[in-house]
């Protein structure tokens, strides 16, 4: 697809009309200002884009329709698009016009309307130049998802901007927008032809077979397994079956006989049973009611010494009291004076104890009351001593007797589980009948299933399987895929490197390629690899971008790869231009700058007629040389007032 003319309609129906020749170098040059850079913005947005970058003035003040007429095929089929500048203050729009023909011409202004969206646009416009239905794959555990290749991805090897095609870090256009490297990553290898269209088809399917191969494998191993171990599995069912009384305890000769046993049980009322508890339980029951009765009697038997011993405390108490009260009225005896108690002075005679006269015998009564004080005393100590011993036996009574309750609580807790689970039996059995006649309807259907006809069916769809994924990973194998790519790129760098050496840039001779993960060119010096951003001077960066892009479209255009066929720079001889004046007269002023740019521009007439009539050039520039091949190659001169929209479209606007 090649460009024939741009075409913009003015409000009131004037047009201004830009024509190409297909096949051709085709320049545009002119001054700054003159709308130059305009022209790549347009192209741009009459393949789809829904943005509209076309600056703010006198273009966007004057023009209503923006339209391209391309160039099919060589038969004449033609496409006209036409889509109108955002309403209002909006800076995009998803509207378009798009007609088929042969030897179509652009319509009047009345005639335009809009009959398709820009999604729809690019997908026809794809599907004219041979992009196929295609998805890239981005892999089985990336997020992102499946990109289909069209139009506008071919336009963006199509197109280099005035800030691009000098740029050391930007190769394609729009590079530095969100999305766009991975987009071109994904999409480069289809336009070359490294990746069949039904790739990411073939990898779905793929995936798809790999997970029926999965199940099928898990079916035929359990299809196995169940045949290995469907007779013990009859055998715990038929177990469990007369365990709850669904089936009578006979024995089976042979699988069939059990099968029809245990159909039969799924109807069967169940046979009597008897309600009691088993042996176990029983001895169980019965340990834990001796151990029960033999705990009541010993807290019986410690809570009556408790009993005696409390009551032995009170009486104690009550002796304790009597005498210490006879203690305390015995105790005035301590007024009286002692007792003599040495001969010497009994030799003296006695005297009396309550008037202190002499006596000549003495008075035996207050010796006697002194000796039963000293008595009742002897006595109260005893007693009392007695008390943190029977204290002693009481705080190991009350212990032994809490001993004794918690170890009780503990059995009576134990038969009382014993007559809940006996409840609970009784309850469920029921219930344990129906699960069990469940587990008979799951087992049986199992069993009809296992037989060797089903499961040689499973061997020869196993067989398939393996054999259709086989294929496919044969057909999808990363390494040649990768091969692929590379084969390609290889032979993209041959050309890159023989058009850089004809613009004598730096490391020309030696290698240099195309790197599609760093989306750049690398050369391969002595030192190691250097990438575009290590090479100096802007007169390499661009003719980098030239010899990239002019390698790549002599690839596509020699194979026929579905890609757009026309490239389009913008001011690829900046770097040549330093002043105003030069940029006035369209030649630049050293020398060694001339004859840069005649090799740039000799270069691209070169490739255009070497790829001819299958390869467009478009490019809008300052140069303005004055060799006569030059001026062939000139389809509009934009100088001494001539611009891209015409005063008279200025004037009325104004007006």
């Amino acid at each position: 697809m090649q460009l024939i003319a741009l075409v913009l309609y003015n409000a009131d129906g004037r047009t201004r009309r830009l024509n190409f020749a297909p096949g051709q170098l085709n320049i545009v040059t002119g001054e700054s200002g003159t709308g130059k850079s305009a022209l790549l913005t347009i192209v741009e947005y009459c393949l789809g884009r829904s943005t509209n970058l076309v600056p703010v003035g006198p273009i966007s003040d004057t023009v209503a329709w923006y339209s391209a007429l391309w160039q099919i095929n060589d038969s004449g089929a033609r496409a006209f698009v036409a889509r109108p500048k955002p309403s209002g203050r909006n800076a995009s729009t998803s509207v378009a016009m798009l007609e088929f023909g042969n030897e179509l011409e652009p319509p009047p202004l009345e005639q335009l309307r809009g009959n398709i969206d820009t999604r729809q646009l690019r997908q026809q416009l794809g599907r004219q130049i041979g992009i196929e239905e295609n998805v890239t794959d981005p892999g089985p555990w990336s997020l992102r998802q499946g990109l289909e290749a069209n139009i506008g991805h071919a336009a963006l090897l199509s197109l280099q901007s005035q800030s691009e095609v000098a740029s050391q870090s930007v190769m394609f256009h729009r590079m530095g927008e969100d999305g766009i490297d991975q987009a071109l990553r994904d999409t480069i290898p289809y336009f070359l032809g490294a990746v069949a269209p039904d790739e990411a088809r073939k990898r779905a399917q793929l995936r798809d077979a790999r997970r029926t191969l999965a199940r099928l494998e898990a079916e035929y191993q359990r299809a196995e397994q169940a045949a290995q171990t469907i007779d013990v599995e009859l055998g715990a069912l038929y177990a469990e079956a007369r365990a709850v009384g669904l089936i009578l305890d006979r024995e089976y000769g042979d699988r069939g006989e059990l099968v029809r046993a245990l159909q039969g049980a799924r109807t069967a009322r169940p046979a009597e049973e008897s309600s009691s508890d088993s042996p176990e339980e029983q001895d169980r029951r019965q340990r834990l009611e001796v151990r029960r009765d033999e705990l009541t009697q010993n807290l019986r038997a410690v809570m009556e010494n408790r009993g005696l011993l409390i009551n032995e405390r009170r009486a104690t108490s009550e002796v304790v009291s009597a005498l210490e009260q006879q203690e305390s009225r015995l105790t005035s005896l301590n007024l009286l004076p002692p007792a003599s108690s040495s001969e010497a002075e009994l030799e003296g005679g006695h005297d009396c104890p309550a008037c202190g006269s002499r006596m000549t015998d003495p008075d035996p009564t207050a010796e006697i009351l002194r000796r039963s004080l000293e008595q009742l005393r002897a006595q109260v100590g005893t007693v009392i001593g007695a008390r943190p011993a029977q204290r002693r036996a009481l705080t190991e009574l009350d212990a032994e007797a809490e001993s004794l309750r918690e170890e009780l609580r503990v059995t009576l807790v134990a038969l009382e589980d014993i007559d809940r689970g006996q409840r609970v039996r009784e309850q469920t059995q029921s219930d344990s009948r129906d699960f069990t006649r469940g587990r008979i309807d799951a087992t049986l259907s199992r069993a009809s299933t296992v037989d060797e006809i089903a499961i040689e069916v499973l061997r020869q769809q196993l067989d398939q399987t393996r054999t259709i994924v086989d294929a496919l990973k044969n057909e999808l194998d990363d390494a040649n895929r990768q091969e692929q790519i590379t084969s390609r790129l290889v032979a993209v760098g041959r050309n890159i490197k023989a058009y850089a050496e004809k613009l004598d840039l730096e490391h020309s001779a030696e290698g240099v390629r195309l790197d599609l993960a760093r989306l750049t060119v690398v050369a391969d010096t002595e030192t190691g690899p250097a990438p575009l951003t290590r090479i100096g001077s802007a007169k390499n960066w661009v003719g980098y971008h030239l010899a990239t892009h002019l390698a790549l479209h002599t690839y596509f255009t020699r194979h026929q790869r579905p890609v757009t066929r026309f490239l389009m720079l913008d001011q690829p001889t900046q770097a040549h231009y330093p002043s105003e004046n030069d940029n006035t007269t369209g030649l630049p002023e050293e020398d060694a700058d001339r004859i840069a740019v005649r090799k740039m521009f000799e270069l691209m007439r070169d490739v255009a007629a070497e790829l001819s009539p299958n390869f467009q050039i478009i490019v809008c520039d300052h140069a303005d040389l004055p060799d006569p091949w030059f001026e062939e190659s000139v389809r509009e001169r934009w100088r001494h007032g001539i611009k891209l929209i015409p005063g008279d479209w200025l004037d009325t606007a104004s007006a």
